[in-house]
């Protein structure tokens, strides 16, 4: 396939499409809070993050005691695997999954036991015969990365009612914010009726502030306060604290960003499939494409997009080769990606041997 792609115009500017991002970046109330955050900054932040965690308290219905701040969510993961793990214990991971999950695991000294499943809803079951004496925790991402697939609420809630006591999940929701599956389940509700849940959430994606580190734990006092005694010393800084008070309060920008992400996976599932590709249904900022029906590894057109400006993620290291991960972008940077991505697939060789030049279209450079 290379040869047969080698001629398309090279890129002029980058389009990136490859780290589940916010195309429409922060609030700009955002950038008025760093400002006037600037003078101060000869000062510690607040260590515990007292007005970051007052608001998330007000909007989110919580106890303070039931917040814990993290420089991302993956800190606080990482906090997690360390503090409840030991080397003889086990976590419990599906894949294809965030990579982190198994990477805080094996950094803990325990061992990190891997379920296979399809792309698509995480098969639950199978997660639960992998449970034995030694399992400790048991991480799922909800929305899953990268299938953009979800687990809804009676299927959570069915499989919490078995898992063993002495055992916790954990639940990132690092994408919760674009879902609009009405039989989504509210970890957090589920939290304020007892439940020994820990679930994470990030504001590196809705929220726009991937480049600030970001994020925050919800859970029962008692593990809280397990996992704060192990955080650093002001693990957030004071620049990312005012950034995401104001970022939580503009809801109005959050509401650009779901419309615009709504607006893009119909666009963007609609043409992929219009290409002769598979889609996964997704309720993140992202899709899973299946190349197979056209023969293509992953890396090899990753690789030439990127020579033409548009950076996507290949799947082969979630075990998925044959597939890639597009995150959604402005209208006009998915307009260019399927439009780079056709030019591709129509170099493809027929099997004749002769290019597949159907339904030509004039080339843009981009």
């Amino acid at each position: 396939m290379a040869e047969a792609l080698q001629n398309l115009p090279v890129a002029r500017a980058v389009i990136d499409l490859s780290a589940n991002e916010n195309p429409l970046g922060p609030s700009p109330k955002v950038a008025a809070a760093i400002q006037a955050e600037i003078t101060g900054l000869h000062r510690y932040p607040s260590r515990e993050g007292t007005r970051l965690r007052a608001l998330l308290s007000q909007q989110l219905d919580l106890e303070s005691n039931q917040l814990l701040l993290g420089n991302g969510a993956s800190e606080l993961l990482d906090i997690a695997a360390r503090v409840l793990l030991q080397p003889s214990d086990e976590a419990i991971i599906p894949v294809p999954s965030f990579m982190p999950y198994q990477k805080v695991v094996v950094r803990a000294g325990a061992n990190a036991v891997t379920v296979s499943n399809a792309p698509g809803p995480i098969d639950l079951d199978a997660i639960e015969a992998a449970i034995t004496p030694r399992t400790r925790l048991i991480l799922l991402g909800n929305p899953n990365n990268p299938t953009g697939s979800y687990i809804d609420a009676p299927a959570l809630d069915a499989f919490l009612a078995r898992v063993p006591d002495g055992v916790l999940v954990v639940i990132d929701e690092a994408y919760v914010e674009y879902v609009t599956a009405t039989d989504y389940p509210d970890a957090l509700q589920r939290i304020r009726c007892g439940a020994p849940l820990l679930v994470l959430r990030s504001l590196s994606k809705a929220w726009g502030l991937a480049g600030l580190r970001i994020g925050y734990g919800v859970g029962q006092p008692e593990l809280i306060a397990r996992l704060n005694a192990c955080c650093q010393f002001y693990n957030t800084n004071a620049l990312a604290q005012a950034a995401a008070c104001a970022a939580l309060q503009d809801q109005d920008h959050l509401r650009r960003t779901r419309d615009l992400n709504q607006r893009s996976i119909t666009y963007l599932t609609s043409a992929l499939e219009a290409l002769g590709l598979r889609v996964w249904p997704s309720q993140a900022n992202f899709l899973l494409v299946d190349l197979s029906p056209h023969a293509i590894d992953s890396e090899q057109l990753v690789d030439q997009l990127a020579r033409r400006g548009l950076l996507l993620k290949p799947m082969g290291r979630f075990g998925l080769p044959h597939c890639l991960r597009v995150s959604t972008g402005l209208m006009h940077d998915n307009r260019a990606f399927i439009e780079a991505l056709s030019n591709l697939l129509r170099r493809l060789p027929c099997d004749d041997g002769t290019e597949n030049n159907n339904d030509k279209q004039e080339q843009r450079p981009w």
